[in-house]
């Protein structure tokens, strides 16, 4: 393993992380990519952690729920909702709280329906809540968290799963099954509207580019 992974950032570890996925199978590739972020920082392995979700390995779950940690980023709950990760063991991490209850509020976070703001690949993937409760259980349980003594995060993030709770609940069909997102990892395109998901992002980016060049043309030289 190249020293060089242990400062990589998901835009580094594209490269390695396929190869990976596509020399082996996705336990394989799992149990390398475990070792590359056991190496890295823990806000580096924080960010990279959603990447263990497109080896599509269910045990996958298990590394995110016994690696959590601070810096708790989104990234967490992210890679839980691409597993599929069902409502029981999600209601198990909010009662637990600390990093647990973080990661299990982004995860519900994740699964409302895909967005424009969301990462390509989460909104092609579109996971849905399995084994998702009846409403006024979703809204007691999380009604409970926000009754305790919690941070301003951990109540913002409960006042953002209730806003998205009806569409959360109600959605039944994934865009891509969790033993096909290494699949979706190397070959995008080959997935119902990834083409028109990839475009619009694809033109955000340039735009963000052009934007940025255009601002930088504007400053004064420097003699």
């Amino acid at each position: 393993m190249s020293a060089d992974l242990q400062n990589a950032d998901s835009r580094a570890l594209h490269e390695p992380f396929s190869k990976a996925l596509g020399a082996s199978n996705p336990r394989a590739a799992l149990a390398w990519l475990v070792g590359v972020l056991a190496t890295q920082s823990a806000g580096l392995r924080s960010s990279n952690s959603y990447l263990v979700a497109y080896t599509g390995c269910p045990e996958a779950i298990d590394w995110l729920e016994a690696t959590v940690a601070s810096p708790v980023t989104t990234h967490w709950g992210q890679g839980a909702a691409l597993l599929g990760t069902p409502w029981p063991r999600i209601r198990n991490w909010l009662v637990a709280g600390g990093s647990q209850q973080l990661m299990a509020l982004d995860t519900l976070i994740a699964y409302r329906a895909p967005a424009p703001n969301m990462a390509p690949l989460a909104q092609i993937a579109a996971p849905v809540l399995p084994d998702a409760p009846t409403l006024s259980e979703y809204q007691a349980t999380l009604m409970a968290v926000l009754n305790e003594q919690t941070t301003p995060r951990v109540r913002k993030a409960v006042e953002n799963v209730l806003a998205y709770a009806t569409e959360t609940l109600s959605r039944k069909n994934r865009g891509v099954s969790v033993a096909d997102l290494p699949l979706l990892f190397l070959q995008p395109e080959v997935f119902q509207n990834a083409s028109e998901i990839l475009g619009r992002h694809d033109s955000v980016i340039s735009g963000i580019r052009q934007s940025v060049q255009d601002l930088l043309a504007q400053l004064p030289s420097r003699s």
